[in-house]
């Protein structure tokens, strides 16, 4: 749904609805501290993504201001607010608006606490799905929604972005490197390797979007395969 989506209200719908069966895959069959790690990742998401929704519905209003069909149309909406040259300000909150949504989802340094505890007590089932879906779900927000809708708001936050980016790849990989916990290594290191995308699309070229996008199929294949083989490790030695 989140990945068909023409609609952005549709878009945000399923957006929150990702959230309800990896709510039970942790909060029922998860490790000992489960509710904990649920609880995080669904507060976590849950809230960063209402600002998300204000600004679809200032969009929508916006559009119709300007003489448009009201619509949530993202092609049509994203035309539309082009034609419209809307002040560098207002694409500023209104990117802000979307991409916290879509970092604590990728997710970006700072916002990546949630990430580990949630690997580390999900079972088998949920990390792969975890790793190699609904990170893609955030990288996917930026491709999709928040740098074509608000290019010029995008390319001024872009060095902001390189440079969480950077602080992620280095942070994740140095402390990945000293997890004594299996999961939470391969979770540490995903933040790294998520901090690679986001520096591929924030480099704001051709090569940049396409390596990003690399990465994204690379990583969603090689790290569920990772947790299957972490969970078959855990089955047969039970730590």
């Amino acid at each position: 749904g989140v990945f068909a989506a023409r609609d952005l209200l549709l878009f945000y719908g399923f957006w929150e609805a990702s959230l309800i069966p990896m709510y039970f895959l942790i909060g029922i069959w998860g490790s000992a501290n489960r509710y904990y790690a649920t609880m995080k990742f669904v507060l976590y998401t849950l809230f960063g993504s209402l600002l998300m929704l204000v600004a679809i519905l200032w969009l929508y209003g916006q559009n119709a201001q300007l003489g448009n069909r009201p619509t949530f149309d993202i092609a049509a909406l994203t035309s539309n607010l082009q034609a419209a040259h809307l002040p560098l300000s207002t694409q500023m909150w209104l990117f802000l608006a979307f991409a916290l949504a879509f970092a604590i989802k990728v997710p970006v340094f700072p916002f990546h606490t949630w990430l580990p505890d949630a690997h580390t007590e999900a079972p088998t089932a949920g990390s792969v799905i975890l790793a190699g879906v609904l990170l893609k779900m955030g990288t996917y927000g930026f491709v999709r929604l928040a740098a074509p809708m608000f290019p010029d708001a995008a390319v001024v936050a872009a060095p902001w972005i390189c440079v969480l980016a950077v602080v992620g790849i280095v942070y994740g990989a140095i402390v990945a490197a000293v997890q004594p916990d299996m999961k939470r290594l391969v979770a540490y290191s995903s933040v790294a390797h998520m901090g690679f995308v986001m520096l591929g699309i924030f480099a704001m070229n051709t090569a940049g979007w396409q390596g990003a996008l690399l990465v994204m199929i690379n990583h969603g294949i090689t790290t569920g395969v990772l947790f299957l083989l972490v969970g078959l490790v855990y089955d047969q030695t039970h730590t």
